[in-house]
């Protein structure tokens, strides 16, 4: 296989395929690395035990370390979880080592918002400096190898965590495809009432800020949220689901202090606070960090994404190419 110099973990994944797809037509020396070492890539081997990263280092400049345990439903079930922090936290320092022994000079960590809570209602949107609070082991692992990554740029290795939101896109899992399900299902739903702010991530947009991000010669933050430019309500996300699939939505209107009390009747609170409840990240030092960056609406990704147009071109991509090669190869 031909040296590259940028690795995609978990290059076989939700996000991970769609950046190594994206930066390879961008013209960026890019491959993947992946378990099994399928469709071209690197393998790896079982990120939970020993995983060979020395061997797909070889001739890497940059790491977007993206692999990791996520919406796979935890138990309390000891070996469950050992495996999760086997493979979000131990494999990281591995990773980490491992860039330091091969050379590689940049590693960026994709994180989670998890890593401040789970709800900014009742209070302002999460910022970088705010406290770390994890809710969940999901967080727990995400803050504990964000603390793992930061202690290696002073030995030398320029790092960066990006703290992400949902994220969403064509071939979306998880939460947003059970939301997408819901608003394709026309059944009708109590929603009209709420009217909330969550943040998320459209995978056009995390795409246009690792552009940036590669092309950029030093990184002057190690955290960074990122997120589409405004938060959105769930009613108005059901609402936009459904348009851009040709539906019409079918919203009546409920008091939210019903639902949350149908939901604890039930046992379900934790599907009506994603549902009514807010949690919004500030996503100003982005701004500050990347102001090159165009990220686009959630609004406009839906309808890029259906329409399988992209509003960040290539054309674009490319022209940021030459940039990234003249200053860093």
């Amino acid at each position: 296989m031909k040296e590259a110099s940028i690795a995609i973990t978990g290059a076989s994944g939700f996000i991970g395929n769609h950046l190594l797809r994206e930066l390879k037509a961008a013209g960026l020396p890019v491959f993947g690395i992946t378990r099994s070492g399928s469709n071209e890539t690197r393998a790896v081997g079982d990120l939970g035990d020993k995983p060979q990263w020395e061997k797909c280092l070889q001739g890497v400049d940059t790491v977007v370390h993206c692999a990791a345990v996520a919406h796979r439903p935890l138990t309390d079930d000891a070996k469950e979880i050992e495996y999760l922090y086997r493979v979000n936290v131990t494999a990281v320092q591995t990773l980490a080592d491992a860039c330091l022994k091969m050379g590689v000079r940049r590693l960026i960590f994709l994180s989670s918002v998890k890593v401040y809570g789970e709800s900014t209602s009742e209070r302002s949107p999460f910022k970088e400096t705010d406290p770390l609070a994890p809710e969940d082991h999901y967080g727990l692992t995400k803050q504990q190898a964000e603390a793992i990554v930061d202690g290696y740029a002073d030995q030398g290795l320029q790092v960066c965590s990006l703290r992400l939101p949902l994220v969403y896109g064509a071939d979306a899992k998880a939460n947003f495809l059970k939301l997408k399900k819901l608003a394709l299902s026309g059944l009708p739903l109590p929603l009209a009432s709420i009217t909330n702010r969550r943040s998320l991530l459209s995978l056009q947009n995390l795409t246009v800020v690792l552009n940036e991000l590669l092309a950029e010669q030093n990184w002057p933050y190690r955290y960074i949220n990122v997120a589409d430019p405004e938060p959105i309500s769930v009613p108005d996300l059901v609402r936009l689901i459904a348009q851009t699939e040709g539906r019409k939505s079918r919203l009546f209107p409920m008091p939210v202090p019903l639902l949350y009390l149908a939901a604890k009747l039930a046992s379900r609170q934790s599907i009506v606070e994603r549902l009514a409840g807010d949690l919004e990240m500030d996503t100003s030092l982005i701004r500050q960090a990347l102001p090159s960056a165009k990220l686009e609406s959630t609004s406009s990704c839906l309808i890029t994404e259906q329409t399988g147009k992209h509003k960040q071109t290539l054309t674009n991509l490319r022209r940021q190419t030459s940039h990234v090669e003249s200053s860093r190869f």
